[in-house]
């Protein structure tokens, strides 16, 4: 039965740079997704209630009409007939049935998309993965008229590798004769491209800023098989948690009647305000897919804000300049603000908060302390900032629950990053961004953006995207002062 999978597996790597069939992928993709809605990522929970009535929120509040049109359920919802063998939906998450569902979706004027996994099993087990029924299970969504695939990397079948059996459902699902969008965690070679439409290029993306950043870094990594071209795949950042993940960190399970999530509209950011801005500013100027995975109802000013910024939204489906994205230098950061602190010999036993970068309250003697003499320092309770820790300033700026330990020290100033992307109007988008603890002056010299003949001493036109104002008219570069974890965003075009 594997034998001819495996085989078909052979010929796909061997036809390495081929474009994979079909017309999906031509331009990124946009949406909403149910991973952390109304609980804390990690807690996967959905139901056909739900799911309709954000994609009702959706429509009305406009974000359909900007392009967000994937509605996307996670590892929540798929069982495995122990009788049949066929997939199904949970018959008490989803009491219409799949297909009724899935109808119901597209005739609000989404597209739909659904999880299934590499192993029997999915990520949130008892829900079911595909193996080893990736064809009939490929059957079954184009029965249903499924129109995106999530191929998750769990419960891996011994005797193959990643590759293999994630090609095997590429090719599946094209057996259908069907165009599905197919994403998948990528192994970093061009196959992925080859046998898929998207793919994850690093972990799980959860909400707090040591998971963003680590995202951040990673697109810094630029591959030639990215981007709009029939021979490439978009790389996939995984979501975004404008305004803040759901609430419920208890998993209410995948049995019948266990209790449900957060209520509809309650987030719990794991954030700031400056991190989601970069969260979203990072994605859309070097990834190749917006997908929300917080909650879109009783909307903040905030995410609408950041969701309806139509600006930022045209320079991630300009596709033109999509493979001359570049990180392409640290921006000559010059710390701005408080410099850091000298200390007297043996003379400082401080320990105070100087700069609040969590949600959680930061409390001295409760949510922080210090050891002077050992010159370390503890924080607790989601407690992250910077500090006066025995006279120096000190960064302790950890994720996740517990008590965190760090060395009193200086902070370090760098953290610096220029972003580039031209745009079809001859101009380019730049993000000026800070991954660092302290408030920076960067700049983007003009004779350094990518698919450009600019000069130092070309002139352009500056507009700030994120306040929506011209800035005025540059010669050779432009600076900006952006927060720590912040990010401040530019058009650059021919002055009129």
């Amino acid at each position: 039965m594997w034998t001819a999978r495996v085989s078909l597996v052979a010929a796909a790597l061997l036809s390495v740079g081929e474009a994979r069939q079909g017309q999906k992928g031509r331009s990124p993709l946009m949406g909403w997704n149910t991973w952390c809605t109304q609980n804390t990522c990690g807690v996967d929970w959905c139901t056909s209630s739900e799911v309709l009535d954000v994609a009702k929120t959706i429509k009305e509040n406009g974000m359909l009409a900007l392009g967000y049109d994937h509605i996307n359920l996670d590892d929540c919802w798929g069982e495995r007939n122990s009788t049949t063998g066929q997939i199904e939906g949970d018959p008490v998450r989803f009491p219409e049935g799949m297909p009724a569902f899935i109808a119901k979706l597209h005739d609000m004027g989404f597209k739909f998309g659904l999880y299934t996994d590499i192993g029997p099993n999915g990520c949130h087990h008892p829900f079911t993965g595909s193996f080893p029924y990736y064809q009939r299970d490929a059957n079954t969504f184009k029965e249903w008229n499924v129109d995106y695939v999530k191929f998750d990397g769990c419960d891996l079948p011994s005797g193959y590798t990643p590759e293999q059996l994630t090609c095997n459902m590429s090719n599946a699902l094209l057996n259908t004769g069907d165009d599905f969008w197919f994403n998948f965690h990528c192994w970093h070679t061009d196959t992925c491209a080859t046998c898929g439409t998207s793919f994850r290029v690093y972990d799980d993306h959860h909400d707090n800023w040591g998971s963003t950043s680590g995202v951040i870094k990673f697109l810094q990594n630029r591959q030639p098989f990215w981007g709009p071209n029939p021979q490439d795949g978009w790389p996939d950042p995984d979501f975004i948690y404008t305004g803040g993940q759901g609430c419920n960190s208890t998993d209410p399970g995948p049995n019948h009647g266990n209790p449900g999530p957060s209520p509809p509209g309650v987030r719990c950011p794991g954030q700031t305000e400056d991190e989601y801005i970069s969260e979203f500013s990072i994605w859309a100027i070097a990834g190749g897919q917006i997908v929300l995975s917080s909650d879109p109802r009783n909307m903040s000013d905030f995410q609408k804000k950041v969701l309806f910024n139509t600006e930022i939204l045209n320079v991630f489906n300009d596709t033109s300049g999509f493979k001359d994205v570049k990180m392409v230098g640290d921006g000559n950061g010059t710390p701005v603000g408080p410099t850091p602190i000298t200390p007297a010999p043996n003379a400082s036993s401080s320990c105070k908060l100087l700069h609040q970068a969590s949600h959680a309250k930061c409390i001295a003697g409760k949510s922080f302390d210090c050891d002077t003499a050992a010159k370390t320092m503890w924080t607790s309770d989601g407690c992250r900032g910077e500090f006066d820790c025995a006279g120096y300033t000190t960064e302790c700026n950890v994720d996740g629950d517990g008590k965190h330990t760090c060395d009193c020290k200086n902070a370090a100033t760098g953290g610096g990053q220029v972003w580039v992307r031209p745009t079809a109007d001859g101009g380019a988008a730049v993000a000026l961004h800070n991954g660092g603890t302290v408030a920076l002056k960067l700049t983007v010299q003009f004779d350094t953006i990518t698919g450009r003949s600019w000069t130092a001493g070309t002139e352009l036109a500056v507009r700030d995207v994120w306040a929506h104002a011209d800035v005025g008219v540059s010669t050779g570069s432009y600076s900006a002062v952006v927060r720590s974890h912040g990010t401040e965003m530019f058009k650059l075009t021919a002055p009129k």
